[in-house]
């Protein structure tokens, strides 16, 4: 995953000394990004696909609810107040409400977004009011700067080139609202914090996008597989990378070299299947997780735990 610098341009006209000093502004001045709350319920008006055959430029308006759009194929140049935002592929923008927002020019032919538009609570409106330094629409009030401080700050606009998981979530709440099932609204909810939880996780990582990427993708093969011990070579040839790289971000990352990250979601994986699987021998255990006998297991299970993996089922009860 990753999270670049936003594309904050300032608006059209100035002089290209000015674009660099308001764009660096922009990116370090927290007023400019966007106040949520998170585990909130959540009423979800629409939600859909869009494409523009030819190109258009986004509508002139100032909504009543949150707008959130994830480019799926495209380019797109939005303005919002007098800054602008530049789309690209996979990249999601949000748009408060009670924020004037436009377009700056017209979309790439054959542009394809997907949008999310969600009823903001009350406090939402008057915070990202207060952050322009207006007042929302409608109350003539600021947000109490004691009642300010429950948010959480994101950045107008986040780049998701390396989380698809994000893509996934936005689609699943697109399908959602299409289905007719009595826990649809639950469900909605549900799946818009998690989008949020992800774009926070998201925004708040540092920006290396190839090397977090194909972390990110060996960690879930390791999971996916434990069965398997696989050596940095292996994983290298599987990435396309130099096994040194690969073993320099790991220790960088996660702080532990590839092999001892291996060890401990396997360990880790062998405890909880202990638990959940008492009756299954020990040998048995060792191959499932990819150790070479019970004897491996049970040293490596002991060094990292202080009991034999018996032990700790005595322990445990299970």
């Amino acid at each position: 995953m990753y999270n670049m610098e936003n594309k904050l341009l300032s608006i059209a006209g100035t002089a290209a000394g000015r674009q660099a000093k308001k764009q660096l502004n922009a990116q370090e001045d927290s007023s400019m990004g966007v106040q949520l709350k998170l585990m909130e319920p959540r009423i979800i008006s629409s939600a859909n696909y869009i494409t523009f055959i030819n190109p258009t430029s986004h509508p002139d308006r100032v909504m009543s609810e949150h707008d959130f759009l994830y480019m799926i194929d495209g380019s797109w140049r939005i303005m919002e107040e007098d800054i602008l935002f530049e789309m690209h592929s996979d990249d999601l923008l949000i748009l408060p409400a009670g924020r004037h927002h436009y377009g700056n020019g017209l979309s790439t032919p054959h542009n394809k977004h997907m949008y999310i538009h969600v009823k903001p609570l009350e406090t939402e409106c008057l915070s990202n009011a207060a952050v322009t330094g207006g007042c929302a629409v409608g109350t003539g009030r600021l947000l109490p700067a004691d009642e300010a401080a429950a948010f959480t700050e994101f950045h107008s606009l986040i780049h998701c080139q390396s989380n698809p998981h994000i893509k996934e979530l936005f689609q699943e709440i697109i399908a959602e609202c299409w289905d007719l099932s009595p826990f649809r609204e639950s469900k909605l909810s549900l799946l818009l914090n998690l989008l949020l939880i992800e774009l926070k996780e998201q925004q708040d990582k540092p920006y290396c996008a190839a090397s977090n990427s194909i972390l990110e993708e060996a960690s879930r093969l390791i999971q996916t597989t434990p069965q398997t011990f696989f050596t940095g070579k292996e994983l290298a040839e599987r990435f396309y990378v130099c096994e040194r790289t690969l073993s320099n971000q790991f220790k960088k990352v996660y702080g532990k070299t590839l092999y001892a990250f291996q060890m401990d979601v396997k360990l880790e994986m062998v405890r909880q299947f202990l638990l959940s699987q008492p009756d299954v021998k020990l040998h048995e255990t060792a191959l499932n997780f990819g150790f070479c006998d019970e004897f491996h297991l049970s040293r490596t299970f002991k060094k990292k735990y202080g009991v034999s993996p018996s032990k700790y089922r005595e322990i445990t009860g299970a």
